[in-house]
């Protein structure tokens, strides 16, 4: 009888072993909302680190949006372990991520993220994800609302928003149409107010920035939506961009270069977020990939990919001169000069939607 039981122990400790030995090696997945081009290049490499350090086959599936609303919904239904919201939606009335009880977000474990001691102290700074003292999301790169020029049809580098305001380059730039609040941010850039007016219109003429509004849209060759289109650039002298069109206008052959109008600019901070869908291992491996994708290699294709700034000081020479001067690389105390997008009241956004409705109108007269 003693014999039997022995054997049935062996054999059950023999069963457990091999049920965790299989477990370590069984599939795990992580769900990504991201815009393009953040995650899909990068996975073959993220799943090989996972697969040496934890024995995981990892799946990852990867969704794209077209606007920010998704980041929302995907944390808010849970279709998401980690996102990648601009800094400003978090805090948004229309997409508040914090109602007491139902926080859409998590905190990451920066024990799990030593890469983050990189980041600049401009980004760390930035209060859009932090909530009542705590973070809940960490800075992966950093584009303006930029000015591109065409060197070949632009001589002299632009000093000001103005510019696209010209006549002579009527019908020869492109402007971005699904964040329209940015393009009232220029006109009144442009008309002197500045960074503490421009975010609440109470504090602005509305009807003069509107007649600028209309005359920028009227002219304009084009609308764009999540990026400009950089095939459309051999035939363009001036561009807002986020930056990504000018790096891939460029090579193709382009000579493009970034403006820093004397009126200043808006920029944003994309961050990587964790969602209150991901438990245990899951958030684990959402730290793994924000530390991942803050590597100095990651980093540098952030330029070299993306056309805008990496988040972190330790690049290093992965990119080169002329790039670190266009994308400011590691330059902290250039971004102290630009704005970062802020949440606006609903009188203002409700006024900007409006305003925005009424300039489109003048490219059907």
């Amino acid at each position: 009888m003693m014999k039997k039981i022995s054997l049935c122990a062996v054999a059950l400790v023999l069963a457990c072993v091999f049920a965790v030995g299989n477990a370590s090696a069984s599939p795990a997945t992580l769900r990504i909302t991201c815009w393009g081009g953040y995650a899909k290049p990068y996975v073959k490499d993220f799943q090989a680190l996972v697969k040496k350090k934890y024995n995981l086959d990892l799946k990852v599936k990867i969704h794209n949006p077209v606007d920010q609303d998704e980041f929302y919904e995907a944390a808010k239904k849970g279709t998401a372990d980690i996102i990648s919201p601009p800094q400003d939606l978090a805090k948004n009335p229309k997409f508040y991520c914090f109602t007491k009880g139902a926080f859409l977000l998590q905190e990451p474990d920066l024990k799990n993220i030593p890469n983050f001691k990189h980041i600049l102290p401009f980004f760390k700074k930035d209060q859009a994800l932090i909530h009542e003292g705590k973070r809940y999301g960490v800075p992966y790169n950093c584009g303006p609302y930029g000015l591109g020029y065409n060197t070949e049809k632009v001589k002299t580098a632009p000093t000001s928003w103005n510019i696209l305001l010209d006549p002579k380059y009527k019908n020869q730039y492109t402007i971005n149409n699904n964040f329209p609040k940015c393009n009232i941010w220029i006109c009144a850039l442009g008309l002197g107010y500045g960074y503490n007016e421009i975010f609440d219109i109470a504090k602005m003429d509305r009807a003069k920035i509107q007649k600028r509004l209309n005359l920028l849209v009227k002219n304009a060759k084009s609308l764009w939506d999540g990026a400009a289109n950089p095939d459309e650039f051999p035939e363009l002298a001036l561009a807002t961009s986020w930056g990504f069109a000018v790096q891939k206008a460029n090579l193709k052959g382009g000579k493009w270069l970034l403006a820093a109008p004397k009126e200043g600019g808006t920029a944003w901070i994309d961050y990587w977020c964790i969602t209150r869908a991901a438990k245990g291992q899951t958030k684990k491996l959402c730290e793994e990939w924000i530390n991942f994708m803050l590597d100095p290699v990651r980093q540098a294709d952030v330029v070299h990919a993306q056309g805008v700034s990496p988040a972190v000081d330790n690049v290093g020479d992965l990119v080169n001169p002329e790039e670190k001067k266009i994308f400011h690389v590691g330059d902290n105390d250039y971004f102290k000069t630009v704005a970062l997008w802020r949440v606006m009241d609903e009188k203002t956004t409700k006024a900007f939607a409006e305003m925005w409705a009424e300039a489109k109108k003048q490219r059907e007269k």
